[in-house]
């Protein structure tokens, strides 16, 4: 027979890494929230797995800005450097419109790549979906903007 035994929970103390940061509202612009909605909308009819609910939850736990979105924040438009399960940096423009065939380093925000760095910042860590249902681990390094 096992002993169970009962944890209070403010016993517990939240480990801290420093590539990790809390849960908190996503800082999307209203132009960036507004693209995500009409990807949600095609992603829907085209039955693509895995991206409706990524699509979703960012809109869902967007925050409304007032002001600018801070510089260190992956927007759509923005060229993002990146780490995939502390990988090699990689580096592509985070685009709402991309096309067919398009040249590499695009990395079209209706991916399952795209969805999860929109809203990121600089140090942040995610989980990354895979089409095949594997979760990797992505890292933003660096944002820069265009201007």
């Amino acid at each position: 027979m096992t002993a169970i035994q009962h944890i209070h929970p403010s016993s517990i103390q939240p480990s801290f890494h420093p590539k990790v940061m809390r849960a908190g509202p996503v800082p999307l612009s209203d132009e960036d929230r507004r693209h995500l909605e009409d990807h949600l909308r095609r992603c829907e009819m085209a039955g693509q797995p895995f991206l409706p609910h990524i699509l979703h939850h960012k809109i869902t736990s967007s925050a409304s800005l007032d002001e600018p979105v801070p510089d260190d924040v992956v927007t759509g438009g923005c060229r993002v450097t990146y780490a995939i399960d502390g990988g090699p940096a990689e580096s592509g423009l985070l685009v709402h419109r991309a096309r067919m065939g398009a040249v590499s380093g695009v990395i079209p925000v209706s991916s399952l790549l795209g969805a999860t760095l929109i809203g990121m910042r600089i140090g942040q860590r995610a989980p990354l979906l895979s089409l095949d249902g594997t979760i990797a681990s992505v890292s933003v390094l660096r944002v820069a903007h265009p201007g």
